[in-house]
């Protein structure tokens, strides 16, 4: 394989997500549902489960090269960290390595681009295999550069390769879902990487601010179904309070929700179930958007971030979406009741070391009619390719040690991160820790999200509506609609020739 190569620390590849990729499969409406389901998501991996390399499987200290984005926060310590520091989610990726490294006697080398930008990792990669030079064996990256980057015919067929096991719960069946084509499948996650827990959207809450308020806590609301759009503006303007100016201050205002109308609103086509595409019997992707859904949902999320007078706080987008650190601080310095963040938001020091307790729900649902609540993943969480550049046996040897890191990941890292992290450490409550089964149980992905480049960024323009304040969506989607459809029509032809040539 390739000769030596620097070690570069973490990667950025340890997820979890096997089953996490849970996307509900309770959807009440057959008809509302577009993109995936999934198993849902065990919290106990099964001891019993075994991969199915051979015990003879070693190849005498070969190297393979993972290359991956670091974003301190978002994706570091994913596939490498640098040693053991007694913290259990980075030690148990450091175990993990070294297991597979001494199972299948290879040397695991792990080069970081240390940039915010997701595209930067894919570029390498697509420029090294324009070269036709080995330089990677894998590439973890954002899902939604990777998937719009395999339709250049950059990345290998993964299931044409020997030893990974698809079927197996440290792969996410829901993203295998979406991105299988045709028995063709060109990117892969689970529980290699952490951001499939981590990009997950929820909402959180303010213990103190609730009680001082007289406001039951939203558990509550999310056990008897009421959790819903309507329940949030509702609530959001019972916890505003003005430290005297009557301006929208950053610092001492109470405000009932602080958000985002860029990235914290896209969590809503998830939860108030409006899809974009799946696939048809034929296994071909559809375009099933219908504007009048996005367009109720565009009514109440302007109500909920307009309609309060100044009781929402909208953090406005900045540089690579850093206006999520913005909503954690305030949120951690006890200015805003609820907000919109991900579960990485929890992770940091502010959010763990706040004074006042606080609580984690699902984002909420779209009304009471809708049985379920569903979980979006934020589009750069990250997959697993390999180049075409890796062939033959090598190919083989690469998924092998692939299945062998997603595995040994389900057994440890996995337990370490959600069981010991999540609902040990960061949850406050054994409620909290209930909630966060149900976010990860019903992610929900579609393609019409992750594949969102190549559909000239269809969901994007749900963000432009909220940032202008005017419920446009019936006139601006019916534009963008008839491009998608041949945008769509283009990657289908894109993908058919891929697989043919595959």
């Amino acid at each position: 394989m390739k000769q030596t190569r620097i070690l570069a620390g973490f990667l950025a590849l340890l997820m979890l997500v096997g089953t996490l990729a849970a996307c509900g499969e309770n959807v009440e409406d057959p008809a509302q549902s577009n993109a995936v389901t999934t198993t849902p998501f065990e919290t106990e991996p099964e001891t019993e489960l075994t991969d199915r390399l051979p015990d003879d499987l070693f190849y005498n200290e070969e190297e393979i090269t993972i290359i991956s984005r670091y974003r301190e926060g978002w994706t570091s310590g994913e596939i490498a960290v640098k040693e053991l520091i007694s913290e259990p989610v980075n030690d148990a990726v450091f175990e993990r390595n070294k297991a597979v490294e001494e199972r299948l006697g290879v040397e695991i080398i792990s080069i970081e681009e240390n940039d915010n930008d997701p595209v930067v990792v894919v570029n390498k990669v697509a420029t090294a295999v324009k070269a036709g030079t080995d330089e990677y064996d894998i590439m973890a990256a954002a899902c939604y550069q990777a998937v719009n980057e395999s339709l250049n015919g950059t990345f290998a067929d993964l299931h044409k390769t020997q030893y990974l096991d698809f079927e197996k719960p440290w792969w996410s069946q829901g993203f295998n879902e979406v991105v299988e084509y045709q028995g063709a499948q060109f990117a892969v996650s689970g529980d290699m990487v952490l951001s499939l827990y981590r990009f997950a959207f929820v909402t959180i809450f303010n213990k103190y601010l609730f009680t001082e308020a007289g406001q039951p806590f939203l558990y509550d609301y999310v056990q008897d179904g009421t959790w819903t759009l309507d329940k949030q503006i509702e609530l959001v303007p019972r916890f505003e309070r003005d430290n005297g100016n009557a301006l929208q201050d950053t610092e001492g205002d109470i405000y009932g929700l602080v958000s985002n109308d860029y990235i914290s609103v896209d969590p809503y086509w998830s939860s108030c179930m409006v899809d974009i595409i799946k696939k048809n019997g034929d296994g071909d992707y559809e375009l099933v958007f219908q504007s009048s859904k996005l367009f109720d949902v565009c009514e109440k999320t302007m109500k909920l971030f307009f309609g309060c007078g100044n009781a929402t706080y909208n953090v406005k987008h900045y540089g690579l979406d850093d206006e999520q650190n913005d909503i954690r601080e305030m949120f951690a310095n006890g200015y805003a009741a609820m907000s919109t963040v991900r579960i990485l938001e929890l992770e940091a020091g502010s959010i763990r070391n706040m004074e006042q307790e606080f609580g984690v729900v699902p984002m909420p649902k779209f009304d009471e009619a809708q049985k379920e609540y569903r979980t979006l993943l934020h589009d750069q969480f990250t997959v697993m390719c390999i180049p075409t550049t890796v062939t033959g046996e090598e190919l083989d040897m690469v998924s092998a040690i692939m299945e062998a890191l997603a595995f040994a990941s389900y057994k440890t890292v996995r337990p370490a991160y959600y069981e010991t992290t999540l609902r040990t450490k960061i949850a406050q409550d054994p409620q909290s820790a209930e909630m966060f089964d149900i976010i990860i149980d019903n992610v929900y992905i579609d393609a019409g999200i992750i594949y969102t480049n190549a559909l000239s960024n269809f969901h994007d323009h749900f963000r432009q509506i909220m940032g202008s304040g005017k419920n446009t969506v019936v006139s601006t989607y019916q534009a963008v609609t008839r491009q998608a459809e041949r945008s769509l029509e283009r990657m289908v032809k894109k993908l058919d020739q891929i697989v043919e040539e595959s």
